[in-house]
């Protein structure tokens, strides 16, 4: 799995279809690794504005069992995360809604990129997700490199 515990930030797009532009989104979420699997939260932004929780663990046959939150649409899926790209396929129990993402390594990150279809259309996205910095502070820290004034 590529994904690794840890604050995430991410900057991409959607497209809609029939749309020529895409729109602006942003992503803020934490990876929690736990004794049966990952737990993901966070938020996207900009030109949407949802939360997103995922729950990601293994099963008895090899590959990962996913129950995803985002925004109002609850979807069940399954993942192949054991080797480059990772893969998940998910959908709503009705049938009205399915997904597919993609993860895959990229300079400084990952890629994510995939489809949502439901009964508007579909649209797919595009995003660069980055591990953020977490700054380590304390009265004994001392910095080496010059600053300038």
């Amino acid at each position: 799995m590529i994904l690794r515990k840890g604050l995430w930030s991410g900057r991409g797009s959607v497209l809609t279809e029939g749309a020529s532009l895409g729109q602006s989104i942003t992503l803020d979420g934490e990876v929690v690794d736990e004794l049966d699997g990952l737990t993901i939260t966070g938020e996207i932004s900009d030109s949407y504005n949802l939360p997103v929780s995922v729950r990601v663990a293994p099963n008895e046959v090899g590959t990962y069992v996913i129950d995803a939150r985002i925004g109002k649409v609850a979807l069940d899926g399954i993942a192949k995360l054991e080797s480059e790209p990772n893969h998940a396929l998910l959908w709503h129990e009705s049938g009205i809604y399915s997904a597919s993402v993609s993860l895959f390594s990229i300079g400084g990150g990952l890629g994510c990129r995939g489809f949502f279809r439901d009964a508007k259309g579909a649209l797919t996205w595009e995003m660069q997700i980055q591990p953020k910095q977490q700054a380590v502070g304390g009265a004994n820290v001392v910095s080496l490199a010059r600053r300038r004034r």
